[in-house]
């Protein structure tokens, strides 16, 4: 056993120099701050052969701050005797170990040379014997690295050696030790910091089987993204050739299209031939038929001719006879004055109908307006408007027979209506007037409102006025307030507004001027006096307080005492004026005072009580309060003045209406067309006696030959008139004629003749043979299916429009298809608007022909290289891992059952990760490695193929040429992943108690106290050290090695039992610890303990001294 006997530091933080002889299981202990980490991470860098600052104080503190400067320099104030800053010295730390085989030492350990500059060197050095009697001090002053080594080659000679290089000290160190593995420094440097944790997997990965080697999967991945690469190409290839296709199919599709529009486009223009052809038919059968039947006209219009000059004889003949009738004359006679005095008749009882309408409308308006001003305030006016409308009511349903009546029926109506209009005359003005008042007092309380919804109060302009042009002439620094805005009513006190503000009156419009400016202020107001007709006031507070002192308290219970004010000037004024005012809450109160009020208003004063006028005392202005009263005030009054308005306006209307109607029943009226009605209704009735006179011999007058004649002349001239109307139908159709002749010879057909032309111009466009074979039997279907060619061609013209957008979207897709494939695939220069394909085409059959089918083959041969590859360098290198960590895992559960704590046995086990199963079931395949093709053996492949490509993809970077830093760090993370055997593993630590139960420590840590869940871990740790420094080794060189262990912190949470267990196993298994608790474990390690150190620290010193088991007891 090469065991550790002392421990030498020099200049080692607040350790001056500290010699520390230490045995088997050796205890350190002291406060936190105290130096036991300090001892400890000077420990980890001789033992470790590291300077790496995150190994310091690691225990205690995961992100210490602890840094070998500040270890060599000492973090103290520099002009503390002890500080090394600024100054030349050299640090040791030594270990001095005995082989108890060999029965010889050797020293391990490392020196600094720091300067004043704060530059530094280290060396480590071995020397094959213990530590010198100097400990490496000559005249108080540690040796620098040159004058050690002069110190060795004198002392040891070649047993002593200083190394260069950190890597060739760790070396001679393994060696040294008899330990042939660099996991000491990994299980040393973890045992330290050790703290139990919750993952068995973490554990035994980081503590137990820390195997760092992974595969290298460099040329793998290389060999990997070659057959990627070409697997690429050929899909790029496969994306063309399919591109190529898909534009191959849309230039089919585009000359599918254009055929298909070819023979539609003939369809129409045959069909539109063929229907003007039959056009042209129609209308030459048409001008035959026109001109038969203009023939015909002619001849009926000489039969009738014929026919009217007959007539006209007939009706000669039978004129002459009747008028040689005797009595035809007389009766002629009579019938021409009858009709004659009836026409004068009408026209005059037309005249007398429209007088007796224009009555009756009249009599309707003045009845109208009479009603209207029923409501109109004056009785007078009421009255006349009821006379008139009674007036009037008796002329409502005259007849002619009026203008028959006396002057008289006229003259009641006209004199009510002159009456009626004259006293409109009289009240309109006045009323237009009261409306205009409102109107202007609706505008101003309107503003007022405005102004008082905008916290302004509404004070008389004068007060305003005077109020600002104080403010300019006294300057801003003198206040003017108005009495009114500086008062405040009472709390509680507000039913005495109304009192207050009566008794105020225009008092409160008062300013207030202070006694300095005052003077200055009546000389400008006795300057613009004549300015304000208003009655404006200025207080005199200054003579106020000087002469009337006595009366500025006021007495209790006076009206001053319900106003309040922050202003200094309007307290005196208001205690003045109404300080001697006393309240009174009844009438019956008033007289027992001077001058006393009530809440109501009524006012005891000068030995006379009388009532304050009620408009006063709702003249609300004082306080902030007062604009609410005033804007509830002015709402109420703008609401009654609307009121008032809209009850006045119609009114106003039938006055206004009345005034400008004009009455019928005037002067001229009465005195012309009075006279006049009544001399035509005269006239009408003596008329009417004529016309029966008339009518009485034309009785009496024999008519019956006569009436004879008249009937036979009376149908002869119905006749003539048939004829004539025949004759007019017979020239109208002769014109209709004529004119579609005309039309048809000048005009449509030339017009159809030139469509034609046009028509089979453009069909010779189409060969002789397209007709033949395509065109012509095509259209014989088409016409055969729909009957005519107005059909075909309404057919034809919806579907060539069908045909045009198919072709037109047809022309689309093969661009955006070029367009498509000359940008994904470039260079290209391939023309994406060629009216032929031959570029696509003959890139389409190169692909097919050659390209593809020898990337194909180059993509076989890489993926072999990359299985081949993938099987020797990362299967077989992660199936090796995962064998070497169960043997491991075997040998530490052999340990462990050496190792047995209390009562219970621990054993480790060690399954596949369920989450990678597919994986483990892979790389542990046995077929994989045997010679029956391994990897590329089919059984092999078909099972893992999948699962191979899944795992190339993720450890490569893809197509992707430049990776950004998010995709270069998962795929590192991948990389980390899949290529650690401890991926593809679980493991769980099995206890089994005296009665041989087996519990899994995985399944109950959780739910374990601390001490119960470190301690399995603890014991893991022992054993693994057991393990590694081959104590149970039969071979007694085998076994001759360090087998040193240094816990910080240690057993933070066991209970004494199994710290007790814990140190009883150290010793059993044969090893040596350092164990660095706190203090509090002191009663429980001490008594086990071979050696026990308290660490202490006191002004920047450090110093460590043995606590003997006797202190402990």
């Amino acid at each position: 056993m090469k065991k550790l006997k002392k421990i030498l530091l020099i200049n080692w933080l607040y350790f001056s120099k500290q010699l520390i002889e230490v045995d088997t299981i050796n205890f350190l202990t002291g406060k936190n701050g105290s130096g036991k980490s300090t001892i400890v991470d000077a420990l980890q860098i001789v033992l470790l052969g590291e300077l790496n600052s995150r190994n310091f104080n690691k225990a205690a503190n995961d992100k210490s701050e602890r840094t070998l400067q500040k270890y060599l320099r000492a973090d103290m104030d520099e002009n503390n005797p002890r500080s090394r800053s600024g100054k030349d010295f050299s640090s040791y730390i030594a270990c001095e170990f005995f082989d108890d085989m060999k029965k010889e030492s050797f020293t391990i350990g490392i020196t600094f040379e720091c300067r004043a500059d704060g530059s530094e060197q280290h060396r480590f050095f071995i020397f094959d014997a213990g530590l010198p009697e100097n400990l490496f001090i000559v005249e108080k002053q540690a040796l620098d690295i040159s004058s050690l080594r002069l110190f060795f080659k004198n002392e040891y000679g070649s047993r002593a050696k200083i190394y260069d290089s950190n890597g060739a000290y760790k070396d001679d160190l393994v060696s040294k030790w008899n330990i042939h593995d660099q996991q000491v420094f990994t299980m040393l440097k973890r045992a330290v910091s050790f703290r139990p944790i919750t993952k068995i997997d973490d554990f035994i990965t980081q503590n137990i089987c820390d195997l760092r080697q992974k595969p290298d999967i460099i040329s793998m991945q290389q060999n990997i993204e070659h057959y990627k690469q070409h697997e690429r190409l050929a899909a790029r290839q496969e994306k063309q050739l399919e591109a190529l296709k898909d534009i191959a199919a849309s230039f089919e599709a585009k000359q599918q299209a254009a055929s298909k529009r070819k023979l539609q486009n003939f369809l129409a223009d045959y069909a539109q031939a063929d229907k003007l052809g039959e056009q042209i038919d129609d209308k030459e059968a048409e001008l035959q038929s026109n001109e038969g039947s203009l023939r015909s006209l002619v001849k009926e219009e000489q039969a009738n001719n014929d026919e009217l000059k007959k007539a006209e004889a007939d009706i000669e003949s039978l004129q002459n006879a009747l008028v040689a009738q005797e009595g035809y004359q007389e009766q002629q006679r009579l019938l021409e004055k009858r009709d004659n005095i009836k026409q004068q008749c009408e026209r005059e009882l037309d005249k007398l109908n429209e007088g007796v309408n224009n009555i009756r409308t009249e009599v309707v308006n003045v009845q109208r307006l009479c009603k209207a001003l029923m409501h109109c305030a004056e009785s007078e006016l009421q009255e006349a408007a009821e006379q008139a409308e009674l007036a009037y009511g008796r002329l409502a349903a005259c007849s002619t027979s009026i203008f028959a009546a006396d002057a008289s029926e006229f003259l009641m109506p006209k004199k009510s209506s002159d009456r009626l209009v004259q006293l409109v005359q009289e009240r309109q003005p006045s009323l237009q007037n009261e409306r205009d008042e409102w109107v202007q007092r609706q505008r101003e309380t309107a503003a007022r409102l405005q102004k008082l919804q905008a916290n302004v109060k509404d004070y008389p302009a004068e007060i305003l006025a005077l109020q600002s042009c104080l403010h300019h002439e006294l300057g801003a620094e003198a206040a003017v307030d108005i009495l009114a805005d500086v008062l405040e009513i009472a709390d509680g006190q507000e039913q005495w507004r109304a009192a207050v503000e009566g008794y105020l009156n225009s008092q409160k419009f008062y300013l207030l001027i202070e006694p300095q400016y005052y003077q200055q202020a009546v000389d400008v107001f006795d300057r613009v006096k004549h300015q304000y007709r208003r009655s404006c006031g200025l207080v005199d507070i200054g003579k106020l307080r000087e002469r009337e002192s006595s009366r500025l308290q006021a007495a209790p219970n006076s009206l001053a005492g319900k106003i309040t004010t922050e202003n200094a000037l309007a307290r005196a004024y208001v205690d003045y004026l109404l300080g001697n005012v006393i309240c009174c809450q009844t009438a019956q109160e008033l007289r027992k005072h001077k001058v006393a009020l009530t809440a109501q208003g009524l006012l005891y004063q000068g030995y006379v009580v009388r009532q304050i006028p009620k408009n006063k005392m709702q003249d609300a202005f004082i306080g902030q309060k007062a604009i609410t009263l005033r804007i509830e005030q002015s709402e109420a009054e703008l609401a009654q003045l609307q009121e008032q308005l809209a009850a006045l306006q119609p009114q106003l209307e039938a006055l206004k209406k009345c005034s400008s109607h004009e009455f019928l029943f005037n002067e001229r009226y009465v005195r012309q067309y009075l006279q006049s009605a009544r001399d035509a209704y005269a006239d009408v009735q003596a008329w009417r006696a004529e016309l029966e006179q008339i009518s009485a011999k034309l009785d009496a007058l024999n008519l019956f030959e006569i009436d004879r004649l008249k009937a036979e002349i009376e149908a002869c001239r119905q006749h003539r008139k048939k004829l004539h109307e025949e004759h007019d139908n017979i020239i109208e159709e002769k014109g209709k004629c004529q004119a579609r002749i005309n039309a048809l010879k000048n005009k449509e057909l030339p017009e159809l003749y030139e469509q034609d032309k046009e028509l089979r111009s453009k069909l010779e466009k189409y060969s002789q043979e397209y007709k033949n074979e395509t065109g012509l039997p095509a259209y014989e279907k088409e016409k055969q299916r729909l009957k005519t060619a107005e059909k075909v061609i309404k057919y034809i013209k919806n579907a060539l429009l069908q045909t045009e957008a198919d072709a037109q979207t047809a022309q689309r897709q093969l661009e955006n298809r070029r367009l498509d494939y000359v940008s994904r695939f470039a260079p290209c220069n391939y023309s994406v608007h060629s009216e032929h394909n031959d570029e696509f085409a003959e890139e389409q059959l190169r692909l097919e022909q050659s390209e593809l089918p020898l990337y194909k083959e180059k993509i076989t041969k890489a993926r072999n290289s990359a299985l081949e590859q993938f099987q020797n360098d990362f299967l077989a290198k992660l199936k090796e891992a995962i064998e070497q960590v169960k043997r491991q895992v075997n040998n530490l559960n052999k340990a462990l059952k050496q190792a047995q704590f209390g009562s219970d046995k621990y054993q480790f086990v060690v399954k596949k990760n369920p989450d990678y199963a597919e994986f483990y079931d892979m790389i542990m395949d046995e077929a994989l490695m045997e010679g029956d093709g391994g990897l590329f053996a089919q059984p092999f492949q078909n099972k893992y193929a999948a699962l191979i490509d899944d795992l190339f993809s993720r450890l490569t970077t893809g197509d992707e040429q430049q990776l950004n830093a998010r995709k270069q760090s998962d795929l590192q993370k991948n990389i980390d992943l899949y290529t650690d055997f401890r991926t593809y593993l679980k493991f769980d630590l099995e206890v089994t108690d005296k009665n041989g139960n087996v519990q899994s420590l995985a399944a109950t840590l959780n739910t374990k106290s601390g001490g119960e869940t470190q301690t399995p871990f603890y014991i893991a740790v022992f054993a693994s050290f057991a393990q590694l420094y081959q104590v149970n080794n039969t071979s007694e060189q085998a076994r001759n090695t360090m087998r040193l262990v240094v816990f910080d912190e240690a057993f933070n949470k066991m209970d004494s039992e199994r710290i007790v267990e814990s140190v009883r196993l150290l010793r059993k298994l044969g090893l040596q610890a350092i164990i660095c608790t706190p203090p509090d474990k002191l009663p429980d390690i001490v008594p086990l303990a071979d050696a026990a150190f308290v660490a202490t620290k006191e002004n920047y010193r450090m110093s460590l001294y043995h606590y003997h088991k006797e202190q402990a007891k």
